[in-house]
């Protein structure tokens, strides 16, 4: 292994963390309700509007 290459269980918990990361983010921006998904999604958790910092 050269000096420059990542070890394999790092990487996957690297991965692992972004996943999680991107996961909340989207959960943040779209939804309103069951962020965990402890139901199955329906319509009535997804905002009906997205506003942001420019909205």
């Amino acid at each position: 292994m050269s000096s420059h290459e990542i070890p394999a269980a790092e990487l996957a918990a690297l991965d692992a963390h972004w996943r999680a990361a991107n996961y909340l983010a989207v959960g943040q921006i779209y939804l309103m309700a069951n962020p965990l998904l402890t139901e199955p999604l329906r319509p009535e958790h997804i905002k009906p509007r997205l506003l942001g910092h420019w909205g």
